[in-house]
């Protein structure tokens, strides 16, 4: 038997940075699955807190005369980190020597980011051996920003997907290391969409941390010329990101962005022609036929609207 052989395989340690979102936790379940050593989980600390980092302690739990399967009951972040005994830190400052100290002691090979709320320092960035890997839901150097998937359904996007890249001091800008496309369902909602891109991210990341640990990773620059980016959206400052103008949309991209962002937390604005401004509350189907029978209703408050392309039937209030 060689050395070589003699040797047990060294597992790769990798801190998990995330936050208590349903984006966050199918990437860490992912790379415990995988059997990938996630040796602490950082989350983000309120905003505007400050201070040392602080280790979150599992509250005490009563005897219970139930036997619970608990690992059917993983519902955050914080759950499974507790679950498995990882320590779980909140951190307020990044880039502040106490959190370089802290993260520094556990010599981690990669740093893995799904949805964590802050800017990564370079300070930070230069801790793990093998760098720092970032979960994102588009095909990158498309829809780079803080929410790429609301601006899939704005931009009416019927193709998206999940890219893993290795992060620099540019947002969104590293070598990718895996992507993957798929066709966005219509219909679909905004929790399903990320639920869909949530799930193949982790099962993308747990390869990309294995490629990268076994000297196999491919790398490949982002192309600038394809980039794009956008902001967190608004209707602030004379901006209409969640306002429809359906003379400058088909049916299809209005039925759809009404579907993904009707439960989003911000109401959607419809604006027909300028004797109509509907406040929408739902859509119940578009078409381009003409004179389609699945247009016309008894429904309360539906309002079949002429869009630049087909005609779709929103229920809605119109706005006094």
């Amino acid at each position: 038997m060689s050395v070589s052989e003699a040797l047990p395989e060294q597992k790769t340690r990798v801190i998990f940075f995330g936050m208590q979102s349903n984006f966050s936790h199918p990437s860490l379940r992912a790379l415990l699955s995988a059997g990938i050593e996630v040796c602490a989980v950082v989350l983000p600390a309120a905003s505007g807190e400050t201070g040392e980092p602080r280790l979150l302690e599992p509250p005490s739990r009563r005897r219970t005369f139930l036997s619970v399967n608990r690992s059917f009951l993983h519902t955050s972040v914080q759950e499974m980190a507790w679950e498995r005994k990882i320590p779980l830190w909140e951190i307020a400052q990044l880039n502040g020597p106490a959190a370089s100290e802290l993260l520094r002691s556990y010599q981690p090979d990669v740093i893995c980011v799904a949805c964590f709320p802050r800017l990564i320092p370079a300070s930070v960035l230069a801790i793990p051996r093998l760098g720092v890997l970032n979960v994102h839901p588009s095909l990158l150097p498309a829809n780079r920003g803080p929410e790429p998937l609301f601006w899939t359904f704005r931009l009416g996007h019927e193709r998206t997907g999940v890219t893993i890249h290795l992060m620099d001091n540019q947002l969104d800008h590293g070598a990718i290391l895996a992507q993957e496309a798929f066709d966005v369902p219509e219909g679909i909602s905004y929790a399903e969409l990320e639920e869909k891109c949530a799930e193949l991210g982790g099962e993308l990341l747990a390869r990309a941390v294995k490629a990268l640990a076994s000297g196999q990773a491919e790398r490949r620059s982002q192309d600038e010329s394809q980039r794009s980016a956008y902001p967190y959206p608004s209707n602030a400052n004379g901006r209409e990101d969640f306002v429809i103008h359906p003379a400058e949309w088909d049916a299809r991209h209005v039925y759809n962005f009404i579907c993904g962002l009707k439960d989003w937390g911000e109401p959607l604005t419809l604006v027909a022609d300028s004797t109509l401004t509907l406040e929408i509350e739902d859509v119940l189907g578009y078409s381009y036929k003409a004179n389609d029978l699945r247009l016309y209703t008894n429904e309360r408050d539906a309002w079949p609207v002429r869009c630049k392309r087909g005609k779709v039937i929103v229920k809605g209030k119109p706005r006094r």
